[in-house]
């Protein structure tokens, strides 16, 4: 018999760990203001639980489940990014942008500089940009290359 026929049994313990702290921070996103130090606790517990479960083959529930928590989660850091942008310096800025970004940064075509400017923007998920209309797209008072290339993606299907 192979491996493949008897898979390694999920670690309960160890999953069920990971469940409790993805519940906790996404609670606490759900109950308090969030806060940078939150957003990277729900961010982290995400990813390590989906690191966790990347071994195994996952119902399309499980799967979305996750992408739903992962999406959440960008679009509070999103709003908590709208309301202290202000008051962050460009090196934390770059930072949020690239822990935070990683949906928008994962569509072919958008670096960091323009996932930049959609998060200040107010565009922090492919899902959003792609339902923008080429108006309100063009009224983003993006550089003329950046929105050239976005007119284009947004043509084009998600992936």
């Amino acid at each position: 018999m192979t491996s493949d026929e008897h898979p390694t049994p999920l670690p309960v313990e160890q999953l069920r760990d990971g469940i409790d702290a993805l519940m906790q921070t996404v609670t606490s996103l759900l109950d308090d203001e969030a806060s940078l130090a939150t957003l990277e606790t729900a961010l982290h517990s995400h990813d390590a639980l989906s690191d966790q479960l990347a071994v195994y083959t996952l119902d399309s529930s499980a799967s979305d489940a996750l992408q739903r928590i992962e999406h959440f989660i960008t679009l509070q850091a999103g709003q908590y990014f709208k309301d202290y942008q202000a008051t962050l310096e460009d090196q934390e800025k770059n930072q949020f942008i690239s822990l935070f970004a990683r949906q928008l940064l994962a569509v072919e075509g958008i670096g960091p500089a323009t996932a930049r400017q959609l998060f200040q923007s107010g565009i922090f998920t492919p899902e959003a940009l792609y339902s923008l209309t080429p108006q309100t797209l063009e009224a983003l008072e993006l550089p003329p290359s950046t929105l050239a290339r976005l007119l284009s993606l947004r043509d084009q299907p998600p992936s």
